[in-house]
């Protein structure tokens, strides 16, 4: 009786892995928006083809891809209502037309802080350029990879770009995020990248789940890899046919995970882009602490 039992038990959980297999998770077109250092090579100097160096202008005047232009982290953001906001239509316009590039380029962006370059790629998306790639490793891997750097300025021409309508899939707000606490979806989920101790000093979002960003990286600097991702992503119950609401400090750390989930075949995912600071600088929304508590609301009494 008990053998028999066993092997009933036995053909259930076959059953069930087997359901579960043929029912997987769709993921869409992957790896195709971080591309190894070593194949760079094969862009640098071709025609169509923008490389923009994300380092700080020092950085750059000290060596570079041959034939790169440089754009800062800040000449793609704004301060306000706080830091690092997405930055305006007209600006991005005036910005790629002044650094050469069309909108038929294929722009290859690389920097040396995991952050800016993602940054790039995710405020491209959300202007409809979906024609930009990342450089995994950034600046040391382009290093490790034997690619030679310059120190030559770069002639510019520039060209007439033009910016598409704001892609609102990939943005998330305050509002979104308080619909989601008011009305919790089991099918959403808010993702908080940063740090276990900035979780423990401010608090966070409640209900979000804890996940320091660079749980998306090896130890060399570069992303771990589209399986791995998954298998990250899979074990954390977030899988693509959920939407993922990510959120940091003020959205740069954020960034870099955007960019891991999309070419891991996650389109379902929305950048919360006032943050952290946006919502701890509201004293009307709710704040969870370590403890489970929530913190009380600080309204103005003025």
């Amino acid at each position: 009786m008990i053998a028999k039992k066993l092997t009933m038990f036995a053909v259930c959980i076959f059953v069930l892995v087997s359901l579960a297999a043929c029912n997987p998770s769709q993921y869409e077109e992957s790896d195709q928006k971080i591309i190894p250092a070593k194949s760079l090579s094969s862009y640098i100097g071709k025609e169509n083809v923008a490389i923009v160096d994300m380092q700080s202008a020092e950085d750059y005047a000290a060596g570079h891809v041959a034939g790169a232009v440089n754009l800062s982290k800040d000449d793609i953001v704004i301060n306000v209502p706080v830091d690092n906001m997405l930055t305006s239509k007209s600006k991005i316009e005036k910005l790629m037309s002044a650094s050469g590039i069309g909108n038929d380029t294929t722009v290859i962006a690389y920097d040396s802080n995991k952050m800016n370059a993602p940054r790039f790629f995710w405020t491209m998306l959300m202007y409809g350029n979906e024609n930009v790639k990342v450089v995994d490793g950034g600046i040391e891997a382009i290093k490790a990879a034997g690619i030679s750097l310059s120190t030559e300025a770069l002639a510019i021409t520039p060209t007439a770009y033009t910016a598409g309508e704001k892609q609102t899939q990939w943005l998330a707000t305050a509002k979104d995020v308080m619909a989601q606490l008011n009305e919790p979806d089991p099918n959403v989920i808010l993702l908080d990248v940063r740090t276990d101790e900035e979780f423990a000093e401010k608090g966070k979002v409640p209900s979000s789940v804890m996940y320091d960003y660079i749980n998306n990286f090896y130890k060399d600097g570069t992303f771990k890899s589209t399986e791995t991702t998954r298998i990250d992503y899979i074990n954390l119950n977030m899988r693509p046919e959920k939407q993922i609401i990510m959120y940091c400090q003020t959205s740069m750390r954020a960034a870099p995970v955007f960019l891991r989930l999309y070419d891991a075949g996650y389109r379902n995912i929305k950048l919360y882009d006032g943050a952290y600071l946006e919502w701890s600088s509201n004293p009307n929304n709710p704040v969870e602490l370590p403890a489970g508590q929530v913190a009380a609301s600080k309204k103005d009494a003025s």
